[in-house]
C-alpha cells in the first residue's frame, strides 16, 4: 500500500497532471473559437477530463499522506494541498447542486418560474416557493448617448412564509438575495414596446467552498514562498540572499502619485483645443474628440501637415473641401472586395458613398451582423469603414461638434454648425462667461489638454530605455555613476508614469483599467515601481531588468494601433470595487513574469553568446525562481478576485470563458516548472526555457483571447489584428533561440565529459 501511495505521490505525476490538464483547458478554448461553445463544454463535460482531474486529486491526495508536516517548514506545503482538495470539493457541489436560470419578467408583471437549461437545450421551468413582481425597470445613460451606464430592477418579493411584502433594487453588481436564492441584473428586452428585465438566478452551496479553498490557496502559497525564503537565508548566508525577502513587500507597495509636471506651452491653436464639448457620454476638450476621430478616419494619429482640431473643425466648417479629398483608410481586402484599384488605402468620402458596390457591400455586412452569423474578417472591416463614414457625415451635416450645453448636466447637448474656427472659439467664451450647471471648469478642460500633448506613454519609454542601457551597463562594468544616472532616469520615468496614470484617473472619474491599453499602462507601471524598489536595495541586475521592460511596454503601448480613447464603462464595470482590484493585481502578476521572461532570455544568452560569465547565469536563475513564486502567487490571488467578481455580476464563480481558463492554463504552467525544479526534474537552463514557453500563456491570455481566439466575455480588446502572424513570429524566433542555447549547453556538457578510458591492446594492435 506504501508503495502505491508513494507511486501516486510522484512529483513527475504531478508535473505530467498538471501540463496535460494546461493542454486539455487550451485546446478546449481553441475549440470554442472553431466551433462554439458547446464543443469546449463538450470536452469540460467529458468522462476522461473528470477522471483527468480525478487523477490530479488523487496525487494532492497521496503527496499529503506521504509528505506530511513533520517539521514547520512544510506548513506551506499542506495548507495549499489541502487547499486544492477542498477547491475541487466545492467544484464538485457546484456541479451536483447548483441551480441556475434565466427569469423573465414584464414590467409590471409576476412570476415565481424560473427558466433552467435541460437537455438537449430544452428550457425546463423550476418553480420557487415565492413569487416575484417587477415594479419598474430602469435604463441609466451616458449624457448625450444611448449607451447604457446602469440597468435596474425595482422588485417586490411575495412571500407566504414571511408576513408582508420585500421591495428591492437588482442592478449590475448588485444582487438580492432571498430564501437561498440570488438575482442579478443579466439582460434585458422589449417585446411589443414592453419592457422585460431578465434576472439570473443561482443557489450555490459549493460557492463558499471554493472561496475558501482559494483563500487559503493563496495564504499557503505566501507560507511556501516564506518559508522558502527564511531556508535559503539560512543555508545562504549571503547579502545577496537578503534581497529575496524584499520581493512580495516590493509587490505589494504602493507607488507615490509624482506632481504633475508644468502644462504644454502656449499653441497657436490653444483657445480651439479648449472648447469643451459633448461626445461619447461624458464632457471634454474638443482636443479628445479630434485626436479620436482623426485617428478613426484616418487610421493615423496625426495627417500630415494638419493639426486634428484644425482637421475636424475643417470637415464641419468646409465639408465640400475636405468631402474629395482620399483622408478614409480602406483597408486592402475591403479594397478588392468592392473593386477600387490595387493598392488602394486611402479613398475620399464622395468616391465611396458614390460607389454602388461600397454601399452594398455595408449593406450586406449589416445584415450578416444582425443574422448573427460569425462576422468574417472582410466583414469586420466593412463596418469599420461603416463607421468612418457615418462619423464624417455627422461632422459634414453639423451634428458631431456638440459644444452646446443643455440645461439639464445629464441631458444631450445641442449641436453647433460654425462658420469658421473663430465663431466656435468666441460662442465658446460666451457660454464660459454664462457657464450653466455641469459645465466643466478650465482647469477640467486644461488638465486633458495636457495630458493629450504630453503623451505621457512615449516620454515614459523615452525616459526609461536610458535607464535600461545605463543599468545594463553598470551590471557589466559596476562604476557609481552608472548606477547613479540609471537610477535618476527610472525615477524618471516612473514619475511620467504615475502622473499620466493619475491624471487620466482624475479625468475619467474612474480607476484606468476598462481596456487592454489601460492595462498595459498598469503592466509597465507596476514593473517601474518594482524597478524603484530595487534602486533602493541596490541591486543592478533589478534595475536593469525592471527599467528595460517597463521601457519595452510602455514602446508597445505608444507604437501598436491601440485605441487610447477614454470610452465609458459598460455597466458590468461599473459601480465595482472589484475593478480597482482584480485588474491591477493580474496586471502586476504578468509585470513579475514579464520580468522572469526577461532573465530568462539573459540565462539562455549567456550559454550562447557569453559563457566565460556564467556567474551570471546563476545569480539570473536565483532570481527568476523568486520571480516564478511571488508572480503565481499574485496569479492566483487576481483568479479569486476575478472569481469573486463574475459570482457578484452573474452569479457563476467560473463559467469556463476562455479568459479565465487561460488564466488557469498560465497558472499550471508555472506550477509545472516551479514542481519540476524542486524535485530536480529540470536544470537552471530548464527553468529558463521553462519560463520563456509559459510566458507565452500569458501573452495568449492578456493578447490571444481577445484578438486572436475572440470568443468569449471579456470582449473590450476584441477584433480584426494580425496579432496572429506576430504570434506566429515570435513563436519561431522564440524557437529558434532555445534550440541554439540548448545545443550550446550539450556542447559544454560533452566536452567536459571525461575521456573513455582506453581497452586492452588487441592481437593486431602495436603494443
Amino acid at each position: 500500500m506504501r508503495r502505491w501511495i508513494s507511486l501516486l505521490a510522484s512529483l513527475k505525476l504531478t508535473v505530467a497532471a498538471v501540463l496535460l490538464l494546461g493542454v486539455v483547458l487550451s485546446w478546449g478554448t481553441i475549440l470554442e473559437s472553431l466551433r462554439g461553445a458547446k464543443a469546449a463544454r463538450a470536452v469540460y463535460g467529458a468522462w476522461w477530463f473528470y477522471g483527468l482531474l480525478g487523477v490530479f486529486a488523487l496525487n494532492v491526495l497521496c503527496a499529503l499522506v506521504e509528505r506530511w508536516p513533520r517539521n514547520r517548514w512544510r506548513v506551506g506545503f499542506a495548507i495549499t494541498h489541502v487547499s486544492m482538495l477542498v477547491i475541487l470539493l466545492g467544484a464538485l457541489m457546484t456541479l451536483w447542486l447548483k441551480v441556475e436560470g434565466r427569469m423573465p419578467i414584464p414590467e409590471g408583471g409576476r412570476t415565481n418560474q424560473v427558466f433552467r437549461e435541460g437537455e438537449g437545450g430544452q428550457m425546463v421551468p423550476l418553480q420557487l416557493p415565492f413569487e416575484v413582481r417587477l415594479t419598474s425597470f430602469e435604463i441609466d445613460t451616458y449624457p448625450g448617448t444611448r449607451r447604457p451606464s446602469q440597468f435596474r430592477s425595482r422588485v417586490v418579493v411575495v412571500d407566504p412564509a414571511q408576513p408582508g411584502e420585500t421591495a428591492a433594487v437588482i442592478e449590475m453588481n448588485r444582487p438580492f438575495s432571498h430564501g437561498g436564492y440570488t438575482f442579478f441584473q443579466s439582460s434585458y428586452q422589449i417585446e411589443e414596446g414592453r419592457e422585460t428585465t431578465v434576472l439570473a438566478v443561482s443557489r450555490d452551496p459549493g460557492q463558499p467552498v471554493v472561496f475558501f479553498g482559494y483563500t487559503f490557496l493563496v495564504i499557503g502559497m505566501i507560507v511556501v514562498l516564506s518559508t522558502r525564503i527564511a531556508q535559503y537565508r539560512i543555508a545562504a548566508a549571503e547579502a545577496a540572499a537578503a534581497a529575496a525577502p524584499l520581493l512580495l513587500l516590493a509587490l505589494l507597495a504602493p507607488g507615490r502619485p509624482a506632481e504633475a509636471a508644468a502644462g504644454a506651452g502656449a499653441v497657436d491653436l490653444g483657445a480651439l483645443r479648449a472648447v469643451p464639448v459633448q461626445y461619447d457620454g461624458r464632457t471634454m476638450p474638443l482636443d479628445t474628440q479630434a485626436r479620436n476621430d482623426v485617428w478613426t478616419v484616418t487610421g493615423r494619429r496625426d495627417w500630415p501637415g494638419v493639426d486634428p482640431v484644425e482637421m475636424v473643425v475643417g470637415w464641419a466648417t468646409d465639408p465640400s473641401r475636405w468631402a474629395s479629398q482620399p483622408i478614409v483608410r480602406v483597408k486592402g481586402d475591403v479594397a478588392a472586395a468592392v473593386g477600387l484599384p490595387p493598392g488602394t488605402r486611402f479613398a475620399s468620402f464622395e468616391e465611396l458613398v458614390g460607389n454602388e458596390k461600397v454601399l452594398e457591400a455595408i449593406r450586406a455586412a449589416r445584415r450578416r451582423s444582425a443574422s448573427e452569423e460569425k462576422p468574417s474578417r472582410v466583414d469586420r472591416h466593412l463596418q469599420e469603414l461603416d463607421e468612418r463614414l457615418q462619423l464624417l457625415y455627422g461632422y459634414f451635416t453639423g451634428e458631431a461638434l456638440r459644444a452646446a450645453p443643455a440645461a439639464d448636466p445629464g441631458a444631450a447637448w445641442g449641436a453647433m454648425r460654425p462658420r469658421s474656427a473663430g465663431g466656435l472659439v468666441d460662442a465658446a467664451r460666451f457660454l464660459r462667461s454664462n457657464a450653466p450647471k455641469g459645465y466643466p471648469s478650465e482647469a477640467e478642460i486644461a488638465r486633458e489638454v495636457r495630458y493629450n500633448a504630453v503623451r505621457p506613454s512615449r516620454v515614459a519609454w523615452l525616459v526609461l530605455l536610458p535607464a535600461a542601457v545605463l543599468a545594463m551597463a553598470a551590471v557589466w562594468r559596476p562604476t557609481r555613476l552608472l548606477e547613479g544616472l540609471s537610477a535618476v532616469f527610472l525615477v524618471g520615468g516612473l514619475a511620467v508614469m504615475t502622473w499620466g496614470l493619475s491624471t487620466r484617473w482624475q479625468v475619467a472619474g474612474r480607476i484606468p483599467a476598462s481596456d487592454m491599453y489601460e492595462s498595459m499602462l498598469f503592466l509597465a507601471w507596476g514593473v517601474g515601481v518594482f524597478g524603484l524598489v530595487s534602486v533602493l536595495l541596490r541591486n543592478r541586475i533589478l534595475v536593469a531588468n525592471a527599467a528595460g521592460a517597463s521601457a519595452l511596454a510602455m514602446l508597445l503601448v505608444d507604437l501598436l494601433p491601440m485605441d487610447p480613447f477614454i470610452h465609458p464603462m459598460p455597466p458590468v464595470l461599473s459601480g465595482t470595487p472589484w475593478l480597482a482590484i482584480h485588474v491591477p493585481i493580474i496586471m502586476v502578476s504578468y509585470s513579475v513574469f514579464a520580468l522572469a521572461t526577461v532573465l530568462a532570455h539573459l540565462v539562455v544568452g549567456v550559454e550562447v553568446f557569453a559563457p566565460a560569465r556564467r556567474d551570471l547565469s546563476l545569480r539570473f536563475s536565483e532570481l527568476i525562481y523568486w520571480y516564478l513564486h511571488a508572480g503565481s502567487i499574485l496569479l492566483i490571488a487576481g483568479i479569486l478576485t476575478g472569481s469573486i467578481w463574475a459570482a457578484s455580476s452573474w452569479g457563476r464563480y467560473w463559467g469556463w470563458d476562455p479568459k479565465e481558463v487561460w488564466s488557469l492554463v498560465a497558472f499550471l504552467a508555472y506550477m509545472a516548472i516551479l514542481h519540476a525544479r524542486s524535485d530536480g526534474q529540470i536544470s537552471d537552463f530548464g527553468v529558463a526555457a521553462g519560463s520563456i514557453a509559459a510566458f507565452g500563456t500569458i501573452l495568449m491570455t492578456y493578447l490571444g483571447v481577445n484578438y486572436v481566439l475572440a470568443a468569449g466575455l471579456h470582449s473590450y480588446g476584441f477584433g480584426s489584428s494580425n496579432l496572429v502572424l506576430v504570434l506566429v513570429a515570435v513563436f519561431v524566433v522564440e524557437t529558434l533561440f532555445l534550440w541554439s542555447g540548448w545545443t550550446a549547453l550539450r556542447r559544454r556538457r560533452l566536452a567536459t565529459l571525461p575521456a573513455a578510458p582506453a581497452g586492452p591492446a588487441g592481437p593486431g594492435d602495436p603494443a
